[in-house]
């Protein structure tokens, strides 16, 4: 793991590649931040979960896991509404994105290992979460273009993540193979649903992450 906790200032372009899990996870047992709605059909929301390398040129290179039970919703002061996912858990090995994720955006990092293989990869994180993560691709890729948001909670309103990405993207499968963990953040996954096992591989992606956004 890298000791140097430095980060350059948003917007950062990234380069990389990435494993992209949708789930349906049961509202009941996603517990949300103050102030958070959840944007959910039949008691259930849209989650993810994701594993992402970012590769020169990156600013910063690391590995990442996070997991997103939830897609949320905030009313900002002034009656706007704004959404995204919530962001429960996120792993890191790198000090600085640690130290960005949590001073920029309000992400929860905590370092952790990443053990890759051909296909996989398995996390040990500082907190004892353990996840080994197995994928195949099944057809071919396509670029496309997309956006992702998070909402995190702060002090007085959230903070909005937000990171445009173009890339390659192939449909795969893809499972969790392995999984330990006592943080309440992972509350949600055991229950939760999987389509098929279907993921998305982003085999190159380049992606910018926007300076954060304040939203009281």
């Amino acid at each position: 793991m890298s000791a140097d906790p430095q980060y350059p200032p948003p917007p950062w372009q990234t380069f990389g590649f990435g494993v992209m899990c949708p789930y349906l996870t049961r509202v009941s047992d996603v517990e949300l931040p103050p102030g958070l709605e959840p944007v959910a059909v039949a008691g259930r929301t849209l989650g993810m979960l994701g594993y992402v390398e970012y590769r020169p040129p990156s600013p910063l290179v690391y590995g990442e896991l996070l997991w997103m039970p939830a897609t949320v919703r905030f009313r900002s002061s002034d009656g706007k509404r704004v959404q995204g996912y919530y962001v429960a858990r996120m792993y890191v090995d790198h000090a600085g994105s640690l130290a960005a994720g949590r001073e920029l955006w309000a992400l929860p990092k905590t370092l952790a290992s990443f053990e890759r293989r051909p296909t996989g990869v398995t996390v040990s994180a500082d907190d004892g979460t353990r996840l080994s993560l197995d994928w195949s691709r099944l057809g071919p890729a396509v670029r496309l273009k997309s956006r992702v948001a998070t909402l995190q909670p702060v002090e007085r309103g959230v903070v909005r993540f937000r990171s445009d990405f173009t890339g390659l993207v192939r449909p795969a499968r893809a499972r969790v193979s392995g999984f330990a963990s006592e943080h309440p953040g992972w509350a949600a996954l055991p229950r939760a649903q999987r389509a098929l096992e279907l993921g998305s591989l982003l085999e190159r992606f380049e992606s910018t992450m926007q300076a954060p956004n304040r939203i009281e």
